[in-house]
């Protein structure tokens, strides 16, 4: 055990100096000498270790009473003073003995400056270790203080204690093992406030360590505070050490007795029943499942709670679950309580939506079913990029289907949120996906006659850089400008190379706009590209804008082309058009004009619809 006075390797002057630094009496009468002295002792080269905490059981005093008279005496030191500091210093030490961390570490901050004298700077520094052990709030610890616990001040007796502390802290409680002994000796000079903090964790570590002499002393100790006697720590602690005897029953036991409190230990409590009940068999995993769940709304805002929520996405997936352990994962990234285990979750979230979205684009899901999961996870991973190809997807399954309005709905969704995600960093821009997006939007705006939204969004959207993507927003516009009988549009733009589909529709709103030559041109360009594979319904019309053209060569080459274009009622009128000789004086008489505009009207309402010619 280590000696309660030792200190290390230090001249005996410097031991001196320690002495009269650790005792408030003595600074009360000359505080300015000591500092002085230690200072010079350092800048003889010579290491000073921190003072030694408590060497004398502090005298028990009324709170508010202490509080005040340690505030008065600071109120009566000047600022950046020795005495300053060493107010501040015993304020803080007074918050310690209450085990009040938070308070106290605020106090030790003003404790600081070029001039501060290094004892005062020690002493901060061991109470900020001691401090910012028992913080519940696990920040890290000051410079300073995480100094302390360098091997270089091995020879301070508090360090053994503060060292067990920073390991169990950390989660180590085997690491913590072979200091225990030592540190609980040194706990017990400690205020008891202090000790009620760290006696489960030391338990817990000599538990762990199957140290059984030293738990037994630990356990025996929790009866000397009532807020830990057949508390929740206590029970859950009595659990573990039953597990670890194989007595699987007593666990239980001392488990349930402790799961109905509020605190971590008695979240552990249920985490370890629900442990011991899978391993026994005596709980399903849909038993499991549900206790999880509750657990992961009861407890939250740490790893522990992350670990809750990874757990219970591995039962669901054991269960098939597929959707419910995504949603799981997706609010474990979300909530990033644990971020080291963020890119694990991801992971496992990506290749389970892979999985799922297999099924609903290949058909092994309803459409309905594949609607309702992919609104769930709709509100986790709309930022995911991953998840934004595989809702492409889906809206691409429900747009084949028929159900544009999902469709074009989706579509938006995802460029929104890409948008944003773009706009915050999350993800790199990729202009010609997102053009992508948009351009498919508008087919399925266009494919569910959404006239009204689909001219606003054309409106809007930015021409594409990429020649196909410019192509297929060409279609659509011509077709928009087309069904909403704005024909004079469709002639305006295009691509220079436009695609056939395009080609067809400027046509047809030619024709639809009675311009005959221009229409003629048109299609001929169609047929040139397409010859005898020319759709039939083009193909009157071509016939048609050339006979109402006046180009009558023309008329006769597509009727030897298309012989089924003299089957129609009114051809025996065109073919006697054909051979009818043209005046000789020009210009034509207006009744003559007048005569042909007849007749090739009464010709055109003779043609059947062009529908009813496909």
């Amino acid at each position: 055990m280590i000696n309660p006075c030792r200190i290390a390797t230090v001249r005996s002057a410097a031991i001196l100096a320690l002495s009269v630094a650790a005792a408030g009496s003595v600074w009360a009468r000359g505080a300015d000498d000591n500092a002085l002295q230690a200072t010079t002792l350092l800048r003889a080269g010579i290491s000073l270790d921190p003072p030694v905490l408590y060497l004398a059981p502090p005298e028990e005093r009324p709170f508010l009473e202490e509080r005040r008279e340690r505030m008065d005496a600071l109120a009566q030191t000047t600022p950046g003073s020795t005495e300053e500091a060493h107010a501040l210093n015993q304020l803080a030490e007074f918050h310690l003995a209450h085990g009040m961390a938070v308070e106290g570490l605020s106090i030790l901050s003003g404790v600081t400056g070029p001039d501060l004298p290094p004892v005062h700077d020690l002493r901060a520094a061991a109470l900020e270790l001691a401090l910012g052990l028992i913080d519940s709030r696990g920040r890290p610890l000051t410079d300073r203080a995480s100094a302390l616990l360098d091997p270089k001040y091995a020879g301070w007796p508090d360090q053994v204690l503060f060292l067990a502390l920073a390991r169990l802290r950390a989660g180590d409680m085997t690491g913590a093992g072979p200091m225990l002994e030592d540190a609980v000796t040194r706990l017990a000079r400690f205020p008891k406030a202090v000790q009620e903090i760290v006696l489960p964790d030391l338990l817990e570590s000599a538990i762990v360590t199957r140290q059984w002499r030293l738990a037994r002393d630990l356990a025996a100790a929790f009866d000397g505070f009532p807020a830990l006697k057949n508390g929740t720590a206590y029970h859950y602690l009595l659990g573990q050490a039953a597990e670890a005897g194989d007595e699987s029953v007593a666990a239980f036991d001392s488990y349930a007795r402790a799961m109905g409190g509020r605190d971590l230990w008695a979240h552990r409590a249920r985490r370890a029943l629900i442990d011991v009940s899978l391993a026994g068999k005596a709980m399903t995993t849909a038993e499991a499942v549900d206790l999880l769940s509750r657990e992961s709304e009861l407890w939250r805002g740490d790893a522990r709670a992350a670990r809750t929520l990874n757990d219970l996405a591995t039962l669901q997936m054991a269960q098939g679950d597929t959707v419910g352990a995504l949603e799981t994962y997706g609010r474990l990234i979300a909530y990033g309580w644990a971020p080291e285990m963020v890119g694990e979750a991801k992971q496992k979230a990506h290749t389970l939506m892979d999985s799922l979205y297999e099924k609903g684009t290949g058909g092994q899901l309803s459409l309905g079913e594949f609607m309702q999961a992919h609104d769930r996870l709709s509100g986790y991973y709309r930022f995911d990029r991953h998840f934004s190809d595989a809702a492409e997807r889906f809206a691409d399954v429900f747009l084949a289907a028929g159900a544009t309005t999902v469709a074009a709905r989706e579509y938006a969704a995802i460029f929104d949120y890409q948008s944003v995600a773009v706009d915050l960093g999350l993800t790199e821009a990729e202009p010609d996906r997102m053009d992508k997006l948009r351009v498919k939007e508008a087919e399925a705006m266009l494919a569910g006659g959404q006239y009204e939204p689909l001219g606003t969004l054309l409106q809007q959207i930015v021409l594409p850089e990429d020649d196909a993507l410019r192509k297929r927003l060409d279609v659509v516009a011509a077709r928009y400008f087309s069904e909403t009988g704005q024909q004079a549009r469709i002639v305006e733009g295009g691509s220079a190379e436009p695609t056939p589909q395009f080609r067809r529709i400027r046509a047809q709103a030619l024709f639809e706009m009675q311009d005959w030559a221009r229409a003629e041109v048109a299609y001929a360009e169609i047929w040139a590209m397409e010859g005898d594979e020319m759709p039939f319904a083009d193909a009157i019309n071509f016939l048609l804008s050339a006979y109402r053209n006046g180009n009558m060569a023309q008329t006769a080459a597509l009727a030897e082309e298309f012989p089924k274009l003299t089957t129609l009622p009114g051809w025996a009128s065109i073919a006697a058009g054909l051979t009818e000789t043209a005046p000789e004086l020009l210009p034509l008489r207006e009744e003559t004009a007048t005569a042909r505009v007849r007749k090739a009207n009464d010709t055109l309402e003779t043609l059947p619809p062009v529908s009813e010619t496909n």
